[in-house]
């Protein structure tokens, strides 16, 4: 009896002394068949089989009696007292045995195991499975039935196995036994026990079923948080590269009216007039966002406007950049759905990033396809994403491609089922994407 999977109930973690106990006890069970009590001579084989079958009785026990208080106590306690009980039996049944007396020793041994470990051990053990009603009651009426009745058998198994022994001088072995029993039902007490271990491995096993409920919870749980993962991780993609991009943009723009402010006040008015429209658009977009709302469906016209509007701005903002700027956006593309606001984004980090960062005088940005095949290349001559300038005419490499920008740069690409590629040496940076119309539903076209 194994969990597979971790398990948060109390049971779970002590259930494997039950299990033991099973085991160790159906052992001992089969010294019964191969102890021959009344059998003359091989005193010393006969000796060794009795004390390994009474062994393995009392161990049985003290595992059984170890669940049982595990029921109760949380710390490791519900070992050491089972241990010490069996050490105190060992020592004073197995350890200094009566050769003489050879089957007054071995019935002897065996009442003390069952009165000092079976018969507490079953009692705990079915109070305690009683205890843990409530705890499994939230997983359905038929596990808080089974473990009733788990109890109830573990009771019964209590005067069975633990009250009732063979015949001896010990009280109340002389009143409760193996002979009594048969007298009173005519049936030996070995059937209804293992009767009673019949019913007791059935209601564990139907107890089980718990572990697996639980197991469906969890993973449950798991797959509404990896939900709730990619669904935050969408939207931090989309608020940075929608919003902190358009206020960027609008940055770079302020940057610009405020050196044009004093010799070209003209101009400057015309940029802030723009960013006042850019923060109002961006307002605007947000609260698409929040709401849920599609982005508005695209003309060829209007797209190719949007992407043309965008670089614009980098104009502005980078008067010392020149950008050389080629789109031709096929008409099927406009229909796949999000493939425009993803390659969109895609280019707007992409130039962000050259812009910013790359050290470069030139740009250039193409877009263009034909029936089968879209392509975007951003392409600047900076000194390439990784490298640093060591003095006037050499650069290193300090890193690979790394940052957030770049992260979303793939994940959009992976959500668009297009192909990413980020080429970069001391001589620049390109980034493409590719598409094939194949395997996309242009809903329009």
């Amino acid at each position: 009896m194994q969990i597979i999977q971790p398990s948060q109930l109390k049971l779970a973690k002590t259930l494997w002394l039950l299990a033991v106990f099973g085991f160790t006890h159906a052992v001992s069970e089969w010294g019964y068949l191969f102890v021959p009590i009344q059998t003359a001579g091989q005193e010393e084989y006969l000796l060794i089989l009795m004390m390994v079958h009474l062994a393995f009785m009392a161990l049985s026990f003290a595992f059984l009696l170890a669940f049982g208080l595990a029921q109760y106590f949380d710390k490791k306690i519900y070992l050491f007292i089972p241990a010490a009980i069996f050490f105190v039996w060992y020592v004073n049944f197995i350890f200094f045995f009566d050769k003489h007396a050879l089957t007054l020793w071995y019935v002897k041994s065996e009442i003390w195991a069952r009165y000092l470990l079976g018969f507490p051990g079953a009692i705990l053990s079915g109070l305690g499975l009683w205890r843990r009603r409530q705890e499994l009651k939230v997983w359905g009426n038929k596990i808080s039935h089974n473990l009733r009745n788990a109890s109830i058998t573990l009771l019964i198994y209590s005067v069975l196995g633990g009250l009732i022994v063979p015949a001896g001088d010990v009280f109340p072995s002389r009143i409760l036994n193996n002979e009594t029993f048969f007298q009173l039902f005519h049936i030996p007490v070995q059937v209804v026990r293992a009767v009673s271990s019949m019913f007791l491995s059935w209601y564990v096993l139907r107890i089980l079923s718990v572990f697996r409920l639980e197991y469906e919870k969890n993973i449950e749980k798991i797959e509404k948080l990896e939900t709730l993962c990619t669904e935050r991780q969408r939207i931090a993609n989309d608020i940075h590269d929608g919003a902190i991009q358009a206020l960027y943009g609008s940055g770079m723009l302020l940057d610009r009216a405020s050196e044009l402010i004093d010799h070209d006040p003209v101009r400057s008015k015309e940029l802030i007039t723009k960013v006042i429209d850019r923060y109002n658009e961006t307002i605007k977009s947000l609260r698409r966002y929040i709401h849920g709302l599609k982005s508005d469906d695209y003309g060829q016209a209007a797209v190719e406007h949007r992407f043309h509007q965008m670089l614009n701005e980098y104009r502005e903002g980078f008067p010392n950049i020149t950008l050389e700027v080629s789109i031709n956006i096929p008409i099927w593309f406009i229909f796949i759905p999000n493939a425009v606001d993803h390659t969109f984004f895609i280019m707007q980090e992409a130039l962000a990033n050259a812009a910013r960062h790359s050290g470069g005088s030139i740009i250039s940005v193409e877009i263009c396809g034909d029936e089968q095949l879209y392509r975007l290349t951003i392409k600047d001559n900076g000194r390439g994403i990784g490298f640093e300038k060591k003095n006037a005419n050499q650069l290193s490499s300090i890193s690979g491609l790394h940052g957030y920008g770049i992260d979303s740069m793939h994940q959009r690409s992976k959500l668009l089922n297009s192909k990413l590629e980020i080429t970069t040496n001391d001589q620049g940076t390109q980034v493409m994407v590719q598409l094939e119309r194949s395997g996309h539903n242009a809903e329009k076209a």
